[in-house]
């Protein structure tokens, strides 16, 4: 038997046990209790009758005992006992302290339910208050006991049928349990050996167990689905692998020239002590332009990585989007000495980060400056920020990843070649609620542009 099936039994068999001696002992109690009211009731009902006599001469009293199959009593006023049918009265002890006639001075019937010294038993007494006196009656318990006992017997046989009825039951869901669980084991067991060909269609001992069956056969799908992706999957993480190792190696690349260039620099300043001004100058010039972009690219990722975990806050104003784009293109003409930035733009107060807009512009304009060769266009009005090149443009597949972190177009590098500041773009837009669009055809050039109407002041 399972030790399940064995426990749920004890506890049934237990608690049925249980709730049938309580049951059992508050049937005992009310029936009693219920045979002596009734018992009670019925010696009253006795009484009326008798008293319509007038004439309570010792011959009625007699028979009325022998019809009634009662004990009868008659007492005078003073506790004297007259008649008695079960006992000579000569013997018999005054009777005016006695419960139910001191009951039945006060009401006019008086009742009592104790142990007879004279005829040693227990009795129901049960008097009436005569203007001669008191006439009493009285019915042994044993009789009313006989009556309780009859009913907890038929109890205690329908105690032993449940029982019986129960165990019969129990018994045949032990085994249909423990055939159900042998399949489930079975499967999961084949299933641990990587078969996954199992049926448990037949399974239906309890909806629990169907429910089981259900999603061990469900998962045994899945996992024969699965094993047939696994090599697929293995591909496909072998290539993540490489390329997080091409990132790596990307990054490592743009900071090494920068690096070999400040070093190369630093060490001819050094070992050339007669260097003229002039040169000395152009080198430091140098140092100073590489480590500016060390610091650049460094500030580019450090951005990347606070905003994926968001651990930067929006710090809003309301400014002139338009002062942004003149001074981003004021800076990067600067920078790209000898190309043209085209500025068509309004006036117009915008509510927004402005450290974090004017990051947008100069990634946004600096990018279409590198990848082509003709002017670019900065288009602002009450609805779109646009950014035109005639570059390179971009392929539809590639546009699809472009805005992904560390992503690489065909050898065409982003920010710096490290990748992020499309990225960057994009997460600051939809901070502030907005969209990065790109359209592009390969050879036609690009258009990077965004909404604006959520942050017009």
């Amino acid at each position: 038997m399972l030790k399940l099936h064995q426990y749920f039994l004890r506890s049934t068999l237990w608690v049925v046990t249980v709730s049938f001696l309580v049951t059992a002992l508050f049937a005992f109690y009310f029936a009693k209790q219920s045979e002596i009211d009734t018992t009670k009731q019925t010696l009253k009902n006795i009484l009326n009758v008798a008293t319509i006599q007038k004439n309570l001469n010792n011959s009625y009293l007699d028979k009325l005992g022998r019809n009634s199959k009662v004990r009868v009593t008659y007492i005078d006023e003073n506790g004297k006992v007259l008649f008695d049918n079960k006992h000579n009265p000569k013997d018999m002890e005054n009777h005016l302290n006695r419960p139910e006639i001191v009951e039945a001075k006060l009401k006019g019937f008086g009742t009592s339910a104790r142990y007879s010294h004279t005829l040693k038993k227990d009795l129901i007494y049960v008097a009436k208050h005569l203007k001669s006196g008191y006439l009493r009656v009285a019915l042994a318990q044993k009789s009313i006991y006989s009556k309780v006992i009859d009913i907890m017997a038929k109890i205690l046989i329908y105690f032993i049928i449940l029982v019986g009825l129960l165990l019969y039951f129990s018994s045949k869901i032990n085994n249909k349990i423990s055939s159900d669980s042998q399949k489930i084991a079975d499967s999961l067991e084949a299933m641990l050996n990587k078969d996954f060909s199992i049926y448990l269609g037949d399974v239906g001992c309890c909806l629990e167990f169907k429910k089981i069956a259900k999603k061990i056969t469900k998962v045994a799908k899945k996992l024969k689905k699965r094993q047939k992706q696994k090599e697929k999957y293995t591909n496909r993480l072998k290539e993540i692998t490489k390329r997080q190792g091409d990132i790596i190696s990307a990054i490592s690349h743009e900071f090494k020239n920068p690096v070999a260039a400040i070093v190369g620099y630093a060490q001819t300043v050094n070992e050339t002590p007669d260097l003229n001004e002039s040169l000395k100058h152009k080198f430091i010039t140098k140092i100073e332009s590489n480590a500016n972009k060390i610091s650049t690219m460094i500030d580019t990722l450090a951005l990347s990585i606070k905003l994926e975990n968001d651990s930067i806050a929006l710090s809003k104003s309301t400014f002139n989007l338009k002062d942004i784009a003149k001074s981003t293109k004021e800076m990067l003409e600067q920078k790209y000495k000898g190309r043209e930035i085209i500025l068509e733009c309004e006036d117009m107060q915008v509510n927004a980060d402005r450290n974090m807009l004017e990051n947008v512009f100069i990634n946004l304009i600096e990018n279409a400056l590198k990848y082509s060769e003709d002017e670019v266009i900065v288009r602002c009005n009450n609805e779109r920020v646009e950014v035109i090149d005639r570059g390179v443009g971009i392929s539809s597949s590639d546009i699809k990843r472009i805005k992904d972190k560390f992503y690489r177009v065909d050898g065409i590098s982003w920010n710096n070649s490290i990748g992020v500041g499309l990225y960057i773009v994009d997460y600051i837009l939809k901070l502030h609620n907005m969209e990065l669009d790109i359209r592009s055809e390969d050879g036609e050039g690009s258009v990077f542009s965004f909404d604006i109407k959520n942050i017009l002041a």
